[in-house]
């Protein structure tokens, strides 16, 4: 990666553009431009593609719009430029891998490749907004409760007591830090104090925040994981800067996240791959990463769902594995809720097209589009540890037949999801078990999507009972 003063002296010292000259003479074009130059093309009715010659094209196409376009610094106006050498010397720096959580629960999150037999690493949870601290730990319990689980995400706390935690104020310091105890209080509750927090900090909207949150009192380590964002569409700032440079100066292990909107800049599927690919190249190369966190955002319908998605997914996921040895994580959003059909539907496509696709690792499907509060509950963690296992005894020809038949259960109700349930409505937060209507529901989508040729296990170790 860039030495961080050399990215310093980029950021402040580089090419003076105004923004919108960025976006819509250099970036917007750029994207076009090597799309069409490349051949990077989608077939929409193959959402999981098996092609080594596509992931070629994408993985090259990505290397040179980096070089061509360089990353937007908007605190600065300039921008900071890389070359297609710099870029391919951080792929070859980079062996993969990086190491997290503490004691029993200490462990590498390696690269995988495509048609990967061996399980992904299963990031369980989300930073969904919880309503309260006790809703919080009771979330966080669930996930760790799942014995598959090798890190969690924490709930944000958005409330102070009756006050709105302000970025930037005494009261996002707040919440950030009681979000941060009551994780760690809850993993310590069911015997995995060293399970290690991969979404730090989700309560934190500021550096300031985060800086402050960091404090190694309230429960952080060095073995846990920061996500330093990028700004759509290839952008950063100086809040996310300072939160680099911190992390990079304690000794952090780093990971660099970006969620292309699809139907935005980056235009279809196509560009929206080809952003998926270079931000994962840039998580090496500008932000030091140790893992990347990725996934599709729909710009209409708000989730990682569609069609097109999920053959962004797949596609980038398939450049990135076969030609970097980056591990990168993909995090989905399903539209429908917790407590319904479709949700299943949803997030055992994104396990299908990610999983044989080469992705290191999978996060829990987000339900809701993650914009509900409290709409998320360990079920769902624990569906899509289950989905991931079985999504490795399934081949990328294979997976695309079944996303399809997927589609056609949940593709119409996309414009319009069922929004489901919030877990008060079906978990039992003091058993940590789902009420009998959510069990049934879960029992059946499960048997339902054996018979569609699914292979999930009729009883998977740690699964819910009672």
């Amino acid at each position: 990666m860039l030495a961080w003063l050399d990215l310093m002296e980029r950021a402040t010292g580089g090419p003076f553009l105004f923004e919108e000259a960025f976006t819509l003479d250099r970036l917007i074009p750029n994207i076009q431009k090597t799309v069409d130059e490349f051949e990077v093309g989608c077939d929409p009715a193959n959402p999981v593609p098996a092609d080594d010659a596509l992931a070629r094209r994408l993985f090259e196409a990505a290397v040179d719009f980096i070089a061509a376009t360089g990353v937007y610094c908007s605190s600065t106006n300039r921008v900071i430029e890389l070359s297609r050498a710099e870029v391919l010397d951080a792929v070859a720096q980079v062996e993969g891998g990086g190491t997290f959580g503490e004691g029993r629960d200490r462990r590498t999150l390696a690269p995988r490749r495509p048609e990967d037999k061996r399980p992904p690493w299963c990031h369980v949870g989300t930073g969904t907004v919880a309503s309260s601290g006790e809703i919080a730990m009771a979330q966080v319990q669930g996930y760790a409760g799942i014995p598959q689980a090798s890190s969690v995400s924490v709930p944000a706390l958005n409330r102070v007591g009756s006050l709105p935690a302000i970025s930037g104020s005494p009261l996002e310091i707040y919440a950030t830090i009681d979000s941060l105890q009551r994780a760690c209080q809850a993993l310590t509750r069911c015997g995995r104090p060293g399970l290690p927090i991969m979404n730090l900090i989700a309560s934190a909207t500021s550096s300031v925040a985060t800086i402050a949150g960091s404090y190694p009192a309230f429960g952080l380590r060095p073995s846990d994981g920061w996500l330093i964002d990028f700004i759509a569409e290839m952008k950063v700032n100086f809040d996310t800067l300072n939160r680099l440079v911190f992390v990079l100066l304690a000794g952090g292990n780093t990971g660099s996240t970006a969620m292309p909107v699809l139907g935005g800049y980056a235009g279809g599927p196509a560009g929206t791959a080809l952003l998926m690919t270079a931000y994962h190249l840039l998580g090496m190369c500008l932000l030091g990463g140790t893992y990347q966190l990725t996934g599709p955002i729909h710009v209409r319908y708000g989730c990682s769902t569609t069609r097109s998605a999920l053959w962004a997914f797949a596609a980038a996921g398939r450049a990135i594995s076969l030609h970097t040895r980056f591990p990168a994580i993909a995090l989905g959003y399903a539209a429908a809720g917790p407590c319904t059909r479709a949700y299943f539907y949803e997030s055992a496509a994104v396990n299908l097209a990610c999983v044989p696709s080469g992705y290191a690792g999978i996060q829990t499907v987000h339900p809701a589009k993650a914009v509900i509060e409290d709409a998320v509950t360990p079920l769902e963690a624990r569906f899509n540890v289950e989905m991931a296992y079985a999504a490795t005894r399934v081949r990328a020809d294979q997976a695309s037949e079944l996303v399809n038949a997927l589609l056609a259960r949940y593709e119409e109700e996309i414009p319009h999801p069922p929004a489901g349930k919030r877990i008060q409505e079906c978990f039992d937060l003091e058993s940590g078990k789902p009420t009998d209507e959510y069990r049934r529901l879960y029992e059946d989508c499960k048997e339902e999507l054996i018979a569609l040729g699914v292979p999930l296990l009729t009883s998977f170790p740690g699964e819910i009972h009672g």
